[in-house]
């Protein structure tokens, strides 16, 4: 069986200026891939007269059992009071939050033949945040220029977006360069055991049947072709016409062309698919569930049996009715990875032969020996 584990045993706590505080019913920590920051909202006890220390713009560290998971600021403390408690409820975000809604500023605002950390690097130094390498980087960058009044955090994602590159953060603030799934996490999503609810998330909407990406290089001698360049990629599982162009910035090779419509489509088709699991606890043998790692799955509604997909978004939440529950979104790996797509749901038993409950696996649905 999977461990399960409570409030007690993994209590979410909040650092500022040195104090820690307890975190009450309420509290709420929401991390996500595809957020540069994580955000969190958690009531502490305030007593009349004497509140607690805590300030807007304080340093603060979110704390779920002994492990950190996020580093940030303090952007709201205020008070509140009812019938029979009385608090103060502090609300924050990462430290890489600042690259969300400030504009990226560099001398002369372009890059020549360097290689994309660099141009990352220049653009988040001025916050005060570090950058960590986790990735193969690629060839230098021929030409980046920053759009007016474009955002540190839409640069630096055009940027990585640029060589394959996972652009997120991690637990000490710091802006992380990475593929997708790179560990593998101890836990597992069981239905009939640690799940409480499933649903499926994601449409073919943003999906086309074709991409053409256009750019021009300064490097070609020809002039029309130059300005010509032209790459393509085919999601092979739209039929109808449903054609997308892409204007590349910049000056660009054919290679960075076909590498950015790859993706383009890749992305695009792993992100119509996807679950949102409800799971018991925080914690799985003590460790929070974590951002960007694989977990197996077995669950013969959704049709996965061991399949290992990513954890794209954890929300830790608690209230009175369902106690301490983690929320996971997951999707294929390859939503977010330059290999090709392999992942495909198969869409089996739907009900389980007519019981649509959360169930241990067992010979009567034929689903013994899973896990």
């Amino acid at each position: 069986m999977v461990a399960q584990y409570t409030r007690d045993q993994a209590k979410i706590t909040v650092i500022v200026n040195g104090k820690t505080y307890d975190g009450w019913l309420q509290s709420e920590v929401d991390r996500n891939l595809e957020a540069l920051a994580g955000t969190f909202s958690i009531p502490v006890t305030l007593i009349p007269g004497n509140p607690p220390e805590i300030k807007r713009q304080d340093k603060v560290e979110v704390r779920i059992g002994d492990r950190t998971v996020i580093t940030g600021f303090v952007l709201a403390a205020e008070p509140f009071y009812r019938r029979g408690e009385c608090g103060m409820r502090i609300m924050g975000r990462d430290r890489t939050g600042d690259l969300v809604s400030c504009s990226a500023i560099y001398k002369g605002g372009q890059w020549r033949n360097v290689k994309v950390d660099r141009i990352i690097k220049d653009i988040i130094t001025p916050f005060g945040l570090d950058l960590v390498v986790e990735a193969e980087l690629g060839d230098v960058v021929k030409d980046f220029k920053l759009g007016h009044g474009e955002t540190a955090l839409d640069a630096v994602s055009r940027a990585a977006r640029l060589r394959g590159i996972l652009i997120t953060r991690d637990d000490a603030g710091r802006v992380l360069l990475t593929k997708a799934g790179k560990k593998l996490f101890k836990g597992a999503i069981v239905r009939g055991q640690n799940v409480i609810s499933m649903e499926s998330v994601g449409s073919d909407e943003q999906r086309h049947s074709q991409y053409f990406v256009y750019g021009q290089s300064s490097t070609v001698a020809d002039f029309d072709q130059a300005r010509g360049l032209k790459a393509t990629a085919k999601d092979a599982e739209i039929e109808r016409y449903l054609p997308l162009v892409i204007n590349a910035d910049g000056n660009t090779t054919q290679a960075e062309l076909q590498t950015l419509a790859e993706h383009t489509a890749r992305v695009r088709r792993g992100h119509s698919m996807g679950f949102r699991y409800t799971v018991e606890g925080w914690t799985f043998q003590g460790e929070p569930w974590p951002l960007n790692q694989r977990v197996p799955i077995y669950d013969d509604v959704a049709g996965l049996d061991g399949t290992e997909w990513l954890i794209c978004g954890v929300k830790q939440t608690c209230d009175l009715k369902e106690g301490d529950v983690t929320e996971l979104l997951v999707r294929p790996v390859e939503a977010y990875d330059t290999a090709p797509l392999k992942s495909k749901v198969k869409r089996r038993n739907w009900g389980n032969k007519g019981n649509t409950t959360n169930h241990p696996r067992s010979k009567v649905d034929g689903a013994e020996g899973a896990y």
